[in-house]
Parts: C-alpha cells; sequence; structure tokens
C-alpha cells in the first residue's frame, strides 16, 4: 500500500461505499482503490465486524451499514444542527416553493448538511443528500470558491481536476480559465447560478454564507427547482430572500451547542435531569 495507512485505506473504502448504496463486490472496491483484494477483504472484515459495513451473502456484494449514517445524524443531533439551521432554511423553502440546502465547508470540500422542500405538489426537485457538490460544477461549489483567493481557488479544483462524478450531465466550467471568469461574475453578483449542469432540467442559485471574521465562505446555502419555474424573473425575486437566509446562518455560525452541552452536564453532576 505504500505510504498510505490501513486507517486512510479504509476511510477510502466508507467513501467508496458511500457513492454505492447498492454496494460494491470486492474486486470492484480493490479496481477502483488500485489496491490488492487482499488487503481490500482485511479491511472490509473490520468493517463489517465493526458494523460500519453489511456483507450480502447472496451478491457478494459490500455496502455501508446503517450504523455509519447514524453516527452522522448523531453528531449533527449533538451540534443542535436542526435547531438553529431548520428555521430558517424551511422560512426560505416556504418564501420561494423550491429545495434548499445548506453545504458546510470542511477541509476544501463541501458537505450537504440539512435541507428543506418548499414545493408541495407538481414540477419539485426533490434529490438524495449524497456526496457533496463538485466544486467547479454546481452553483454551490462556485459560490463558495468566489470567497477564496483566485489562486486558492484554482487549486482546490486541481485536486480533483474537471472530473464529473457519475451522475452529473456535464459542466459550463471545464478548464481554469473559464472557472476563473465564472468565479469573477459570482464575486460580482453576490451569488452563482448553474442551469442544466449536473441535473438537466433543474436550475440552481447559491449564496455564500459570510464568515464573520473574513475568511472564506463557511459553506453555502442554494435554491434550486425546474428549470421552467427558474426564470431571470423569478430568479431575481428569490435572490434578495437566499441572501438573506446566506446572511442569517452567517450570525448563528458556529453552532453554539458546545455551552448547552456543558450547562447539561453540569446540572446532572448535581443530580438533575434536563
Amino acid at each position: 500500500m505504500g505510504n498510505v495507512s490501513p486507517t486512510e485505506r479504509a476511510l477510502d473504502i466508507i467513501e467508496l461505499l458511500a457513492d454505492h448504496p447498492e454496494g460494491l463486490a470486492i474486486s470492484d472496491i480493490a479496481r477502483r482503490l488500485k489496491i490488492p483484494e487482499s488487503i481490500a477483504h482485511r479491511l472490509l472484515s473490520i468493517l463489517v465486524s465493526r458494523v460500519f459495513a453489511v456483507h450480502n451473502e447472496v451478491t457478494q456484494h459490500y455496502r455501508l451499514a446503517i450504523r455509519t449514517a447514524a453516527l452522522g445524524l448523531r453528531f449533527f443531533g449533538n451540534i443542535g444542527l436542526n435547531e438553529v439551521c431548520q428555521p430558517i432554511i424551511n422560512r426560505l423553502a416556504h418564501s420561494t416553493g423550491e429545495f434548499i440546502r445548506i453545504c458546510a465547508a470542511e477541509n476544501g470540500e463541501l458537505v450537504w448538511i440539512a435541507s428543506a422542500q418548499g414545493s408541495l405538489e407538481g414540477l419539485r426537485y426533490d434529490p438524495t443528500m449524497e456526496a457533496g457538490p463538485a466544486l467547479h460544477a454546481t452553483a454551490n461549489g462556485r459560490a463558495w470558491l468566489s470567497t477564496l483567493d483566485g489562486n486558492d481557488a484554482l487549486g482546490q479544483v486541481r485536486r480533483l481536476g474537471f472530473i464529473l462524478p457519475r451522475n452529473y450531465e456535464r459542466s459550463i466550467v471545464t478548464k481554469e480559465q473559464e472557472l476563473s471568469e465564472e468565479l469573477h461574475r459570482v464575486r460580482v453578483a453576490g451569488y452563482a447560478i448553474s442551469a442544466d449542469e449536473s441535473v438537466i432540467g433543474i436550475a440552481a442559485l447559491a449564496a455564500p454564507i459570510p464568515d464573520k471574521n473574513g475568511g472564506p465562505a463557511l459553506g453555502s446555502v442554494s435554491v434550486a427547482g425546474p428549470t421552467v419555474r427558474m426564470t431571470p424573473a423569478r430568479i431575481k425575486a428569490i435572490v434578495p430572500d437566499m441572501l438573506s437566509a446566506a446572511r442569517e446562518l452567517s450570525e448563528i455560525w458556529p453552532i453554539p451547542r458546545v455551552k448547552k452541552v456543558s450547562t447539561i452536564a453540569s446540572s446532572e453532576l448535581n443530580g438533575y435531569r434536563a
């Protein structure tokens, strides 16, 4: 495995299986991660024994266990994510009648953390919360990149290249010059737009969630819906509410949960239970 540790390879397997809920054969896992099948089998056996993965005896496929997702949900619950973020995006979903999502920036990537559906009938966009958005090919990604220094933004995209995830249709940005020009437009406008890119027939606009300390955006908030509804006039009407939501999210970030948890722990030590 060269200089790559078994721990890193195990995490690679978890990330790979997260994109394949139907599971993968051990040969596919080994091929995609460029490791011997014997090593893949050893690591998968550990994940299965710890109930982070499940082995289907019929198909011989490995997939992530529900426990893995539950850990993420437990983490979000402990930091109070829904308590503070959900009301804000629920209001935005209600005012726009479209699908709202929030991304958080972490280690140069964006991760989906919350969503709200505003369309109750008719045409609606209702995607699953899979891996975070591709930085160069989505409104969320370009909104966040626009808050980085030009060279830093290009560097973040260079790490993975202009490669589209398997479920993406296309991207209007395919090289560095196009990315630089698009990010300049986003900086001037204050928000990013993507139409018929990752999903044909869907348009999205996204605003960066500002960092109160003046650093790169903390993440982004987006509004997405069918292209036939997301006309220029309607996008213009939605933008103020979206920007307002981004500012409101900035005010409550980072989520102030530590103090609350400490208070509860202290009361329990004194014989009280919340």
